[in-house]
């Protein structure tokens, strides 16, 4: 059976944030074959999230996985996604949804920082 991963971001006007998605879609796309790989916005930019979803279920996946590209768990990780991830399970039957937690607080994350305050200074 084909596993779907789709990242969702939260979605911007700038052309830049886009392409920095985008971009790391790609690097995923790289790390792994496990999953097929997709990213969808959750709001502002396309593709939207059902969009992406109804491409992977065309696709013949039915199992997907959603991981947050978000630093916290806020309103659109609390309520906003796991209530659009809802709305789509209740409309594909067969097709099994889970969600992952947001990046959130981890020790790499700290490295990141450091290394930018370091490119700086």
């Amino acid at each position: 059976m084909k596993k779907g991963l789709l990242i969702i971001g939260h979605g911007s006007r700038s052309n830049e944030a886009k392409k920095g998605f985008s971009d790391m879609i790609d690097i995923v796309k790289e790390k792994t074959d496990k999953y097929i790989i997709k990213g969808a916005y959750m709001e502002i930019s396309k593709p939207f999230i059902s969009e992406v979803v109804e491409e992977m279920v065309n696709e013949d996946i039915k199992d997907i996985t959603v991981v947050p590209y978000f630093l916290y768990e806020g309103i659109h990780i609390k309520e906003d996604i796991p209530h659009i991830i809802e709305e789509l399970d209740n409309k594909y039957e067969g097709v099994n949804f889970k969600i992952s937690k947001p990046l959130g607080v981890e020790p790499v994350l700290g490295d990141i920082l450091l290394e930018r305050a370091e490119s700086v200074n």
